[in-house]
């Protein structure tokens, strides 16, 4: 089969390599569809933790080609969403922090490839009316969703989210249905808050009109809102959060800030007003449960570009860029 293996720095490599095989409780699928995330954009930055050589490719979907002992062979052909780790349900991770977690997972092969193998567990089935290329916004989903999911809801909440990609989009998304009254949604480009609107956005903010604040001053008589999410993952737009949040508020860090930033926040007034900060990192306990989760919200366009296995540097630069809202890799296309 075919792999794309990243070298280091903006380096990566197209080879053939032997078609994976099964062992006990694991199965191989053909890879149909692979999210770019900004964690794959950071890592060949080095802004997050990577070491080469390795596959890169976390957010995959395809279809089951293979199963190895222990699993039903009636789960060859079977559509899935692909989970880059198992988890054992029993160690202290599992138990105390997220499944995502745990101390014993099994790795799946990385998706920029034309097959993975992977712990069953891993490959949750999808809905029959779901298409492979909405699964593949399974992973990202499921980290909104598990972040979203933590949160003390009240009654008439004002929500702001900073951030109209993906991850922004799906927190939307989440929060709304999660009982959040009024939901707003900040971004500079067009076309994203346009898709924010689809997916439940009541108010609607460009940044490079006005300042976040006297919006949501105007909104709530100057209180603040009740949750703040960040998801582009500046640590200024994280103390921007901060800010537009009213006393005992949550701020809610969905964007992944590069390793080693700093919070330049006021922390007298961040203990003056008793707000919460809550990092969401990861899909904690609900990715078999996400597919469930989108399957009714209007995706419509949200990938913006689909590339072949050898494209994938570029689909990284492209994703890196802020080209559109989603970028995927067809390795089998």
């Amino acid at each position: 089969m075919r792999v794309m293996t990243w070298l280091g720095g903006d380096r990566f490599e197209l080879s053939e390599v032997p078609d994976p095989t099964p062992g006990p409780d694991q199965v191989v699928a053909r890879v149909d569809t692979v999210g770019i995330c900004g964690t794959d954009v950071h890592i060949t930055q080095g802004l997050f933790p990577g070491t080469p050589p390795t596959v890169l490719g976390h957010e995959g979907s395809g279809e089951i080609v293979a199963v190895g002992d222990g699993v039903p062979t009636s789960r060859i052909g079977e559509r899935v969403a692909m989970e880059t780790t198992s988890h054992c349900g029993v160690c202290e991770n599992c138990r105390t922090w997220s499944l995502a977690r745990c101390e014993n997972s099994v790795w799946s092969s990385g998706f920029f490839a034309e097959f993975s193998v992977l712990p069953s567990q891993s490959a949750s089935r999808i809905p029959d009316g779901m298409t492979l290329e909405t699964a593949a916004l399974t992973e990202p989903a499921s980290c909104c969703l598990s972040g979203v999911s933590r949160l003390a809801i009240p009654e008439n909440a004002v929500a702001v989210v900073i951030g109209g990609g993906l991850m922004g989009l799906f927190t939307l998304a989440f929060l709304k249905s999660h009982g959040v009254e009024t939901a707003v949604m900040s971004e500079p480009v067009q076309s994203r808050r346009l898709f924010a609107k689809d997916l439940g956005a009541d108010v609607l903010h460009d940044p490079a009109e006005s300042d976040i604040s006297e919006l949501v001053n105007d909104l709530t008589g100057g209180r603040g809102a009740h949750i703040a999410a960040e998801a582009v993952g500046k640590p200024a737009l994280v103390a921007k959060c901060a800010e537009i949040v009213r006393e005992r508020g949550d701020v809610l860090m969905i964007g992944v800030c590069p390793q080693g930033s700093a919070l330049p926040v006021d922390l007298f007034d961040f203990h003056y007003k008793e707000i919460t900060l809550q990092g969401a990192f990861g899909r904690g306990n609900v990715f078999a449960d996400t597919p469930e989760a989108i399957s009714n919200l209007n995706l419509d366009g949200v990938i913006s570009g689909r590339y072949s296995l050898d494209k994938v540097p570029q689909a990284i630069k492209d994703s890196g860029d802020g080209k559109g809202i989603k970028m995927v890799i067809k390795p089998n296309g």
